[in-house]
């Protein structure tokens, strides 16, 4: 359903719902707004299926904390939630409904995202109407979001016709499953692009078939302040090619480049020789992304690999270790990695192979398998990884090959699927006396944090 930019369902117009005014405490002249359900309201939080607690528990504790926590601490989990997800529009609307702090907060964040998925054309020039009625809506607006549902991409160009120089502060541009076909689009379109989406800073393309590596370079050359591109399964139909067709007058430099299965991106931005200070990869191994790890290589202050690969029905079913040679990358600051747990070789393989002057600091995210949480298991894991891996990534993080390395951290990632699991999860304390054990020279040397 497509969201419009428009208010939060008032927090006191529920049916289900009644709010009545408390004090907090005696002569602290503060108010605070408690929400009590009726016989027609949710049951309790208790009485939730597992899966819906979480929320659920916010929803019931909030009316009765948000009087008493500073406005900065909820006001920055709100933030937290609206930044993480894309789609937090039906989550803030029903936070909005906790107490009447908490409505004008989500009514902000709310307001600054405008989402024309799924809408046609005669939708979406009735937004387009409604926000020239009340322009000062325009002013506010920071992500502008199309998701085309793997139709034609026509409407993109209709809606940066009709806003042209009315967005000043957008910073994010979302493109989802469009199929963007030769042609389809006016041929001024870009300069549309520019005048309307000028101040963007990132733009995320997800399942996006461009026709050409050309249509794809004049996207990214019409946001002229773009510094962070994330793109996942992006690719050009009719190849990567663009020798004599495209003159860069400056180099392109991004502060953050995200690929996941986007292999084309990898081959233009490499073609072009972008300066890249962040890079991260969730994807196989290929030609064109070591090609560009090589030419950003110099620029390049941070990279994230990310070897966890969903939905494989087994290990042989796994891509195998990203085979790349970070040694050209001189100025590299920090490095993260993500694994599952049994995967901790593939680190030790790219680690083993490099030596950085300058790198800092290393971080390791080790992913668990469900039923794989509690010390026991974990220790049971670590047992089944080859102990040569523990003495290659203990011979590699101690080594003059990072002479100015400062920290390691290894952290767990684990999924609990409901409140009773969390006190069984493995302490800190022992995850940290596991690795110890395995790592004894790196712990040794008090990096090992």
């Amino acid at each position: 359903m497509a969201t419009l930019p428009v208010d939060v369902p008032p927090a006191c117009g529920r049916q289900d719902v009644s709010f009545t005014t408390d004090r907090v405490g005696e002569g602290d002249g503060r108010n605070h707004i408690a929400v009590q359900a009726d016989g027609n309201g949710r049951q309790s939080c208790w009485d939730a299926p597992i899966a819906e607690r979480t929320f659920s528990q916010l929803l019931d504790t909030c009316p009765m904390i948000s009087g008493r926590l500073p406005p900065e601490l909820w006001e920055q989990i709100i933030d937290v939630i609206a930044d993480d997800n894309p789609y937090a529009d039906d989550t803030l609307r029903r936070l909005g409904q906790v107490c009447r702090g908490w409505y004008a907060r989500c009514r902000f964040r709310i307001q600054e995202v405008i989402d024309l998925s799924g809408m046609d054309k005669k939708q979406v020039y009735r937004l387009i109407n409604i926000l020239s009625e009340h322009p000062e809506r325009c002013h506010v607006i920071k992500t502008v979001s199309f998701d085309f549902g793997g139709k034609s991409v026509g409407i993109f160009g209709s809606f940066t016709v009709r806003m042209m120089q009315k967005l000043p502060r957008v910073e994010l541009l979302r493109i989802e499953n469009g199929a963007w076909a030769a042609g389809q689009l006016h041929t001024q379109v870009f300069l549309h692009v520019t005048l309307t989406f000028e101040s963007v800073t990132k733009l995320l393309l997800h399942f996006v078939p461009f026709p050409s590596a050309v249509v794809f370079w004049r996207l990214i050359r019409a946001l002229p302040r773009l510094s962070s591109l994330s793109c996942m399964k992006v690719r050009f139909k009719n190849g990567c090619n663009m020798a004599g067709v495209v003159r860069v007058q400056r180099p392109l430099r991004l502060d953050v480049v995200d690929l996941s299965f986007s292999d084309d991106v990898a081959d233009v931005l490499a073609s072009i020789g972008a300066h890249l200070r962040h890079l991260s990869c969730n994807d196989r191994a290929s030609s064109k992304l070591l090609r560009l790890v090589a030419v950003a290589a110099e620029s390049l202050s941070s990279v994230h690999i990310n070897v966890v690969h969903y939905g494989f029905t087994s290990d042989h079913d796994r891509p195998s270790v990203i085979p790349i040679d970070l040694t050209l990358a001189i100025k590299l600051h920090a490095i993260s990695f993500a694994s599952y747990l049994q995967d901790m070789g593939k680190a030790a393989s790219v680690l083993s192979c490099a030596s950085l002057p300058k790198l800092a600091e290393i971080t390791i995210v080790l992913r668990l398998k469900p039923l794989e949480t509690t010390p026991v298991e974990v220790q049971d894991a670590l047992d089944k990884i080859d102990s040569g891996c523990y003495a290659q990534l203990d011979h590699s993080l101690s080594s003059r090959q990072f002479p100015a390395l400062r920290k390691v951290v290894f952290l767990l990632q684990c999924d609990i699927r409901s409140s009773d699991e969390v006190m069984s999860v493995i302490t800190e304390g022992c995850w940290r006396t596991q690795l110890s054990a395995r790592l004894p020279v790196l712990h040794a040397s008090g990096r090992l944090l």
